[in-house]
Order: structure tokens, then sequence, then C-alpha cells
């Protein structure tokens, strides 16, 4: 636009623009202003920050002002402070607020100045007040917000108490986003009064009061003017792209511009245009904000300033339309000539195409490099864009303003080619493809029921709030198993294999999680069972007993001997055997595995013997599979990580480290680098192991990729039965490539199959495991299959799988078999090698996974899939008051489900149900959150709550 000069350049330099809190958008005007010739003096209203002072967009470039000047104690000595500052050879022609805060102090000032004002008269001495707003609104008979306001809280509990939740509270003077809430009870409505009662405003000075308003819902509208003696004309109709995303209902996906000829636009601008003569707004910039409700219009507040965001929509406005907000505002104060030949509003249609798309994110970490931004630059519609975000930001799924990675201006002539760019930014963000994150230390293994649950791993500063609760946390774990499925129970068998079974003990070592199910399969057989703890094995441990077990009576429990004497532990067995015969020590959980060993040899009894010292040793497992010519895993193992540095210097990254002895995910870790690797070696050094005593060793791998199967044996004289094979379902989910969805049984007959299990047998062969039951992780890689580790015990998790590999094998599972492996010789002769194919029934484990975080309110999804007529078991430790959080690792998972049904299509159809409740956000109702619910701008609150803005 073409500026009228009717004067030399001399006489305007000579004339001073007086802008009160120039920041964010309020720069770009000064620089315009500053553009014409004239001089510009800032003034600072009280208590307005350095750190806002000093925030400049990056649009503009840097403004010299004649002078600064601090707001004085009264307008009066304000005034007599800018005469003095622009001296005789300057004069003073006009007066505006740069920012929101700086609005009372410009019409004070422009009003005792004799300058162009809005003026302080009557009902106008606040109109930053949005309390004052609404009633000023309502004496012109528009639709009003229903509100209350003041500085106790006994000015707003009345309407607190009759009003519908939830209810909007927000400072009476705010700006931007700066302290707005969505309050969903009286609690929350009462704590954030005495928060922002209490808090420091960005934009400067404490709180004054706080405004509690109903709370407007539907299409949300901003509109932009400028005003000259009164006359309106409309700059700009925006509408917020909100939608559902990561859990939330309302994400804001962009901005975008609103044609001055359509149906909303003509019941907007004159309904606005009331407002602002309500609101006695003469001149200048405003930026209002409406909610389009079912009975019309309403205003949710009236910003007597320009548009903020640091004027990143100029260039877009000015494309679109000829002309910005920006030039409008300075036409109004220095050109009045210029403003008479702006348009009514906006054409219509526009001159092109172009909107501000918000960016969402899908995926949480700290950011290594910003990819996705490079490429956004190169888009052929691109114009600017602004982010918070930079290397080394820590970034989360964007559920609320606070949470947002930035955005960009987009403008093209074609149409065509905007939809495209916009397509395309949504596609980064679906795939990710934004940020590189720097690698995080995770979990590689899924954790069973005896996981570890030491915080000294994987744990520390920075944890996630929110972990998977695993069944050796006791009394947090909800476990629920279906009592409507009599085909479940089985019959009760007794098998014999004495004279007189009743004269006879077994020994279990470490009876814990699936441990509990060979105890109790044993005290059924008539069996009298004897527990043995291992040194260090913990109390809460022994405490571990499944959903799916009764009263375990054992006739004894025994403690190891403290110095790891093997005589002096064998004779505290024999005493509390007494009379009773000792025919077998069997191994209830990993901890126990080499003292099973050790004492069964001792005893004479079946045995894997102790030729081989340690077979939990994942490090000796590969070096034994390895001389047998099996395809085993690169590593090293040591104490000192000198022992490992020169294996983790040659090998390629990623890395695994674990403890050489382990359980579950018990401290197994996927490292990225050396630093990293060195921190976690350290880290198990130094940690308890979940089955108690300290970390012996710590074994670095090669990083297997493929995919895991997990094959579940039992073995008598060294011949070898196949219990089931299992295949983990991974697939990406909330930003994580591998999450797990399920483990399913693999038909025995399958490719696959045949392949691990032949390549299993011959591992147990390498292990010597002649006797007994073993729970073996199987890698399948382009090269075949790979140990990942074999574990001489029956499969954990609780056992939970029991009931479904009964009815998928007609009747058996791990759990008998292994008790028929030490104790019934003729049963397990008769037991198949492998499982039938097909199965004689359909099931699966289903692994939850959460699309939203909270605080859970209730979990209806649990009881819905209760219901299904497949449903098995639910493990969780998801309940009322807990916080779920997106599920990207294992510790984020949310609980597991078995199915089993004759039926493979109802199977099929439950599984479906229950993805539906996980991707609908169905499985819980979580508490209302208090939540920031107007656009960021530039100039938004910083941290009145703990949370940073990224705009």
């Amino acid at each position: 636009m073409t500026f009228d000069r009717s004067e030399s350049d001399d006489s305007f330099a000579s004339k001073v623009v007086i802008m009160v809190d120039p920041y964010s958008t309020g720069c770009l005007i000064a620089q315009e202003i500053a553009k014409r010739g004239f001089s510009i003096m800032a003034v600072w209203s009280k208590g307005f920050s350095m750190e806002m002072r000093q925030h400049i967009p990056r649009a503009c470039g840097p403004i010299q002002y004649i002078a600064e000047v601090e707001e004085q104690e009264t307008i009066e000595e304000t005034a007599k402070a800018c005469h003095a500052a622009a001296g005789p050879e300057f004069k003073l022609h006009a007066c505006l607020a740069g920012g929101e805060a700086g609005v009372d102090c410009a019409d004070a000032l422009s009003e005792c100045l004799g300058l162009l004002t809005n003026g302080t008269n009557g009902e106008f001495k606040n109109r930053r007040d949005k309390k004052i707003q609404q009633e000023l609104i309502s004496k012109h008979g528009l639709r009003s917000v229903r509100q209350a306001g003041g500085d106790k809280f006994e000015d707003i509990e009345a309407f607190l108490k009759s009003e519908d939740f939830p209810v909007v509270l927000k400072p009476t003077e705010s700006a931007g986003s700066d302290g707005v809430k969505l309050c969903n009870d009286f609690q929350e409505a009462k704590d954030h009064f005495h928060l922002l009662m209490k808090s420091q405003m960005v934009n400067g000075g404490l709180c004054g009061k706080v405004l509690a308003q109903e709370f407007l819902r539907g299409k949300e509208y901003v509109i932009d003017h400028t005003s000259y003696d009164g006359c309106h004309k409309t700059n700009m109709l925006w509408v917020y792209d909100k939608r559902s995303a990561n859990g939330c209902a309302f994400v804001y996906f962009g901005m975008i511009p609103i044609d001055s000829e359509s149906a909303e636009a003509q019941i907007l601008i004159p309904y606005v245009r009331t407002v602002l003569d309500a609101l006695g707004m003469r001149y200048g910039p405003s930026h209002c904000e409406v909610m389009m409700t079912n009975d019309g219009p309403c205003l949710v507040e009236m910003n007597c300033r320009a548009h903020g965001g640091d004027g990143n929509w100029r260039p877009l406005s000015s494309f679109i339309t000829g002309y910005s907000q920006v030039e409008a505002t300075a036409d109004c104060y220095v050109d009045p000539k210029a403003f008479g030949r702006i348009p009514d509003k906006p054409p219509s249609p526009f001159r092109a195409s172009g909107q501000e798309v918000m960016f969402v994110s899908f995926s949480k970490g700290k950011v290594k490099s910003m990819p996705g931004y490079d490429v956004i630059q190169k888009l052929p519609s691109f114009v600017s864009y602004e982010t918070g975000v930079k290397p080394g930001s820590e970034v989360d799924y964007t559920v609320d303003l606070f949470t947002g990675i930035g955005g960009v201006i987009l403008m093209h002539s074609d149409m065509d080619i905007l939809e495209k760019d916009v397509e395309f930014i949504r596609y980064l963000e679906k795939i990710n493809g934004f940020f590189v994150y720097e690698h995080q230390m995770e979990n590689l293994k899924r954790p069973t029921g005896e996981s570890i649950v030491l915080s000294a791993v994987g744990g520390g500063k920075g944890a996630a709030a929110h972990r998977r609760v695993f069944s050796s946390d006791g009394p947090n774990l909800i476990r629920h198993m279906s009592n409507d499925r009599p085909e479940l129970r089985g019959p009760l068998m007794k098998r014999m294999t004495t004279v007189d079974s009743s004269k006879e003990c077994v020994v279990i070592v470490d009876p814990y999680s699936t441990g509990c199910l060979v105890a109790e399969e044993t005290m059924k057989r008539g069996f009298k069972v004897i527990a043995l703890w291992t040194r260090g094995f913990s109390l809460e441990m022994r405490k571990h007993v499944p959903l799916s077990v009764g009263q375990l009576n054992y006739v004894a429990e025994v403690e190891e001997d403290e110095n790891g004497d093997l005589q002096e532990t064998s004779n505290r067995v024999y005493k509390a055997a007494g009379i009773l015969r000792v025919v077998a020590v069997m191994c209830g959980g990993e901890a126990g595995v080499d003292l099973t060993d050790a004492l069964s040899e001792k005893l004479a009894l079946r045995t894997n013997g102790t030729h081989i010292p340690n077979k939990r040793d994942k490090m000796v497992q590969q070096e034994l599979i390895r001389k047998r010519g099996l395809r085993s895993i690169r590593g090293a193992s040591g104490r000192k990580f000198l022992e490992v540095e020169p294996f983790l210097r040659r090998e390629k990254y990623p890395v695994v480290l674990k403890p050489t002895e382990s359980a579950g995910s018990d401290g197994v870790k996927l490292c990225y680098n050396i630093e990293e690797a060195k921190e976690h070696f350290d880290a198990l050094m130094a940690s308890q192991m979940v089955n108690g005593g300290q970390c012996g060793a710590v074994v670095c791998q090669e990083f297997l990729r493929g995919k895991e199967y997990v094959v579940d044996m039992v073995s008598r004289d060294g011949k070898h039965r196949c219990m089931m094979v299992w295949v983990y379902d991974k697939r990406v989910a909330n930003g994580s490539a591998f999450v797990y969805f399920g483990c399913i049984p693999v038909d025995s007959e399958s490719p696959e199959a045949k392949i691990v299990i032949s390549y299993t047998k011959r591992v147990l062969d390498g292990l010597e495991v002649k006797n007994g039951p073993s729970h073996n992780e199987i890698m399948m890689m382009n090269d075949g299959p790979c140990l990942v580790e074999a574990n001489v015990r029956c499969h954990g998790g609780d056992g939970c799988w029991r009931s479904l590999c009964r009815e998928l094998c007609g009747g058996y599972s791990q759990v008998e078999c292994a008790v028929d492996s030490f104790l019934d010789a003729k049963a397990f002769a008769i037991t198949p090698e492998k499982p039938p194919s097909p199965f004689k029934a359909a099931g699966q484990e289903v692994i939850l996974v959460s699309y939203e975080r909270g605080k859970v309110k209730s979990t209806p999804g649990f009881d819905a899939i209760m219901k299904l007529p497949s449903y098995v078991y639910l493990e969780t430790g998801v309940q009322a008051g807990v916080d779920v959080d997106y599920t990207t690792d294992l510790f984020t998972g949310i609980g597991s489900v078995i199915l089993m049904h004759k039926d493979a299509d109802i199977v099929k159809k439950d599984i479906e149900f229950i993805r539906d409740l996980e991707t609908s956000n169905k499985m819980f109702e979580l508490e209302p959150s208090q939540i920031l619910f107007k656009s960021p701008s530039a100039n938004a609150l910083n941290d009145i709550d703990g949370n940073t803005g990224s705009f």
C-alpha cells in the first residue's frame, strides 16, 4: 500500500509515535511506522519483564527508539516523562498499544496527551477486563457469556456452584493463552483460582482478578479489525482447525482464512463491529475471539491490540488480500487518507490461497536433528515457520497448546499446490518425519511376571511417570480370570508314580509365578512340597502367587545356606522332610536354576547336573552352542568395563546389555553408543536383581534383527517335547517402531515352527539340558535362527497361558508335562513331540496398547473385555487413580488378555473389538484434565504452572 506523504521526510522524523509495550506484532507495527519516517518512543508498562521487552519477531529487524520510558506512578507523570524524553526537537504525534499489557496505559496516556484515543471515561476505564467486556456487550443486547469475577474466591463461588461444568477460569486481564484454563469440577476451579491470584502474568504484574465463565461450545473464530473514528475495517477472518489427536478431543491443526462473503462471515462481521462499538473502540487494531454457538455468535474476548503470534500471519494476509492489519494500524495513526482507501472487508474470493498449519507431534523424545523442518522449507507454498523446538529439546505428543511443536505459513496462487503441501506436512507428522531423536536406553525384551521392579535398573531421573505394573508388584496388580468357562478348569488328575506318593515329597526351588502352578500340580498328585528359597530371594517375590492358584500348603519352607554351603542346604532339606522321602528337585523360577541342578545332583535325583556350572549365564550359553556349530550371538561379558570395552568399540551399534543371569526383561537394555553402554553397565553392576542377589556380571551382545519366537519345551532323559511355539506381534504405534501387540501361537507344521523347534532341540543338547522344562527365546534372522537365551524353567507370566495351551493342545500344557518329566515317565512318554496341527481351538494373548494419556477415572474397556465370549484372563496394573501414558515401550503397556474359543472367527472378532477400544480411546474414562484451550501466541504464558509453550 502506498503511503501518502504530504510533508517532508524531516518533518515526519520530528514526529514521535509512542508504542506502549512494543513486543510481538507490536514490533512490526513500530517498524512499519518507522519506515514511513516517524520516530518511535517505547513506553514500558509497570512490571513488564525484561525478557518480554527483548521479544522481537524474526521477521522484524532492529528497532531504533529515540527513548525508552518507564510508566510512572500516575499517568500525568508518565506523560511528563514522555515530553522530557522527546525534548524540544520532537513532537508527540500518536500513542498506541504495542501489546496486550499496554492497552490501559495507551488509552490513558493518549487521552492525557490529547492524541487520538479510545479514552478511559466511565465504563471504558478498563476495557482489558474480560468481565467488563461481557457486561458492556450485554447492555447492547448481544449474546454474552455467563460469568462471575473477583479477587476473592467467595466472589465466584456461588457462580461455580450454580453453573454446569466445565467452566473457564482466566485472569480478567490477559494476553493470548495467559492463564486460561478449562476446569472440570469445583475443586479444580478453586485450585486454579488460587494459582492465578499468586501468579505473575507473562505481560507483567500480578493477576488482579480472576474471571469464571461458562464454557462455550461451538466453532472458534478470530476476527481482526482496524478502526478510525469509529469506522471499523475488517482486516481478516480466521477459523481454527481443531481435531481429535493423541487421545485429546481438541488439538489445534491450523488457522484458516474465511471468505468475507461466506455465511458465517456475514454473521460474524456485524456482530464484532457492534462489540467494538459497545466497548468504545474507535481507534486502532483489535483482535476478537468469537465462538459460533448453536444460538449464534458469542464473544470470548476482545483484545484491543493487533493479532499476536509475532505477526507471522502478516505475509499471508498481504498475499491473499493485498494488505494486513499491520499496515492498516500504521495508516490509522499516521495516514488517515490511506486508511480511508482500505477495503471495508477482505476481497472475495481471495487473491490466492494460504493458511497457517500448526504442527502436531505423534511421538516423543529428545531431538537430535530436525530434518522435517528442512524439507518443509522447500515446499513450493512455504513462507515462514515458527517453532520453539531445537536440537536438545524434549518433544512430547501434541495433546494441548503447550505440547505443540510450531507452525508454518503456506500460501500459493494454486490451491492444488497448497493442498498437496498441507497433505505432505500431515504425512510427515504421521511417519514421525519431523525429528531424529537421540537414542534412549530402552528395554528390549517383553516383561513377564518376574520382571524387574527395582528403579535402580532403567529407572532413575527422567523415568516416565507411568510404567507397566508387573505381577511382581503384588497388591498394585489387578488379575481377573473368567469364572464362566467351565471347560478351562480341566479334570483333577492324581497320577501316582510310587506305591504311596503321600509319603514322598518334592523340593521346588523358588516357587513363584508359574512355579506356583508347578507346585500346585505336584500337590494335586498327592506329593508333599517343600519350598526352598535361594539366598537373597525377596520376601515380596515369595508372596507372588498367581490368581489361578489356590492355597499352597507347603510341608515346609527352607532357606538356602547363607554361605552357599550345599551340604548344609541339603541337611536343612532332609530335616524339613522328616520321614518323607525326597523324590525330586524341581525349579520354580529363574533364580533357582543353579541350586536346582546342584541339589538334585547332590541328592542323586533326576538332574541336569553341574557339569556346566552356570547354565543361567547367557554368555556361557552362547559359547556352548557355538561349539556345536549353531548360530550364536557375538558378545563379551565381565564384571569390569575394561573386560567388555574392546567388544563395545568394535561392534556395530546398537548392542544389547543385560545381566549374565536374569529373568524376563530383568535389566535388558538396547544401547546405541559406547557412552550409553558404559552407563548401563555401571547401573547393572550396582543393581539388585529382582530375583535376588547382586548382578554377577554383564553380558554385551550384538543386536539381533528379525522376528522373535518363543519355544517352550519339556525334556526327560534328553528327549525333548515341544509344548508350544509363540511369535510376538510387534508393530509401529505412538511413534515407536516396536510395540508389543500380542503373543500368538504358531502352528507346529508351519515352516518357521519346524525350523525353530529343530534348532531349539539342538540348543538344549548343547547346554546339556536333559530334564525338566525350558523357555527358549529365538530370533529368526535372514541367516536362520539364533538363540537369544535359554531359561531352564517354565514359561513365566504367571502361567496365564496355561488354560489356552490346554485347549489348543487337547488337554495338556508345559505345567503338567514339567511335573510328568520328573514324576510320571509313562505320561511323559505318551506326550506328543509337538503341539497338534491344526490346533484344537483358537486363541492368543492380546497385549493392550494405550493411545491416550491421563489419570484413570474408570476402566469400562476392561469390563467390556471380560464379557467377550472368548475371554479367559486379564492382567493389568491400571485401575482408578493410576496415570496412563501412550504405549511406546514395555513399561507403558496397560495389560494383557488371554482369549480362547473353539471358533476362530469369534476370537478374531473379539481381537478387533479390543483394538477398536484402544484406537477409539474407550478403554478408560479419564479424569478431566485442566487444559489450556485457547490458541497460543508468541507471548503465551511461559510457566504459570510448570508448562512451557513451544510457540
